[in-house]
């Protein structure tokens, strides 16, 4: 029951994560349209405003999601019954973190590339 609480808390910063980095990318496209409007978006500079953008903000996603992994060191100290009440809770929390930081810089931004296609609308008409 704990590991299913470790795994509800975590959920929120997991998706978190990705979806920073997926509206970063959506902005950069955006902005790089509105500079050149006459120009269509090749492949080529397509991957390349997602990599900036991924760059851009992947390192502060990374500490980000290091930090609050590192947050729960504490829960792993616990002895007795509260230590094996907690500590499942611990463990899945800090795997699910470690695999969202994971998820959220290396397997997002190559899915961006594949998936975000066509014209981007600017944000104001949304």
């Amino acid at each position: 029951i704990m590991s299913l609480g470790g795994i509800a808390i975590a959920v929120g910063a997991m998706v978190d994560a990705a979806i920073v980095m997926i509206e970063n990318a959506h902005k950069q496209l955006e902005e790089w349209q509105h500079q050149h409007p006459d120009a269509t978006l090749d492949n080529k500079t397509r991957w390349q405003v997602i990599t900036d953008a991924s760059v851009e903000v992947g390192p502060a996603l990374f500490i980000s999601l290091l930090i609050i992994t590192l947050s729960f060191i504490p829960i792993f100290t616990l002895e007795g019954q509260e230590g094996r009440l907690f500590g499942p809770l611990a463990f899945t929390k800090t795997y699910a973190m470690a695999g969202a930081a994971l998820l959220a810089i290396v397997v997002i931004p190559i899915l961006m590339g594949y998936w975000i296609r066509g014209k981007i609308p600017p944000e104001s008409s949304n």
